[in-house]
């Protein structure tokens, strides 16, 4: 694989000005074999903002350019990707870092800032996932500058592990809101959907090996892409699978990746590129440790 070079920008921002790259990982990964689904790009994204990492959710525009990435640490952040000829990204800027805040209009505190997942609404409102234990929720944004509402609560949602509950947000065609947590229940992993102001359990989707849901988008195709994660001894590998919507039972794999091969991917958003190819954009979370990296992968899906 070519390594690209790109500099970094903070728009309208200038004393964040950095860095980043992309660089080769366990050899040329464009050369691994990835199935039916087609490498497509890796880019390493870098900031000197202390608040920079944990990324655990990615949304990304139909142009396939302007995106909002969240941080678990109560960060969103609001930029755009540049791509070159092959429409692989070369460049990353950010318009805007958003410090997530509460009912009260103040920042949120540590222990209810663990954001996980994001989706956006039509009219534009952004919805976010936040895990934690009792105070796993979801919360609507009108705009990430203001003050959240937090969405009525599944029964379920506060019986989940502190570390191990809701962790994929995703909005259907329809316009309505699915989540569901990290760890599976003995019938599988729930898919919660919200109708008319309550959730409701339409269905579960089948355990395969020790893969934990991570992420989860509706395609413009319109269905539903889950993003899975296992890892051992800080090995992470990523897996990208396909479902009907209300065939939740049968599930297409699309990506297996290899242990050790890429880093912690958490965020997925699928677009179609200029040449209508379905397009799987995954962003990792670095965990704010200096031996990971915050890594933007791209794969061209079947």
């Amino acid at each position: 694989m070519m390594t690209r070079r790109a500099t970094f920008g903070l728009l309208g921002a200038p004393a964040l000005l950095g860095a980043c790259q992309i660089t080769a990982v366990h050899g040329d990964p464009s050369a691994a074999n990835f199935g039916p689904t087609a490498f497509h790009g890796r880019f390493v994204w870098t900031h000197s903002s202390p608040r920079f990492g944990g990324f655990s959710g990615l949304h990304l525009a139909e142009n396939g350019r302007d995106f909002w990435a969240l941080s678990d640490r109560g960060t969103l952040w609001q930029g755009r990707f540049t791509r070159g000829a092959d429409d692989a990204i070369t460049r990353v800027d950010v318009a805007q870092i958003h410090v997530l805040k509460g009912r009260d209009a103040a920042p949120l505190p540590r222990s209810g800032a663990d954001a996980e997942a994001i989706a956006l609404g039509r009219d534009g409102t952004v919805f976010i996932a936040f895990e934690g234990g009792a105070q796993a929720r979801i919360s609507a944004y009108a705009m990430p500058s203001r003050a959240g509402r937090d969405l009525p609560r599944h029964r379920d949602f506060s019986a989940f592990a502190a570390n191990q509950s809701l962790e994929a947000l995703a909005i259907d065609p329809a316009g309505r809101l699915h989540t569901l947590p990290e760890a599976p229940q003995a019938d599988g992993f729930a898919v919660f959907r919200l109708d008319g102001g309550a959730w409701s359990v339409i269905g579960h989707i089948p355990q395969r090996g020790e893969f934990m849901v991570v992420g989860a988008d509706f395609g413009p195709d319109g269905n539903f892409y889950l993003l899975e994660r296992q890892f051992r001894r800080a090995l992470f590998s990523t897996r990208i699978s396909r479902i009907q919507p209300g065939n939740w039972a049968s599930v297409q794999t699309l990506l297996q990746t290899q242990r050790g091969q890429f880093d912690n991917h958490e965020g997925i958003s699928v677009t179609r590129t200029q040449a209508g190819r379905l397009r799987a954009t995954l962003i990792s979370d670095d965990n704010f440790n200096w031996f990971q990296r915050t890594e933007i992968l791209e794969f061209l899906l079947p």
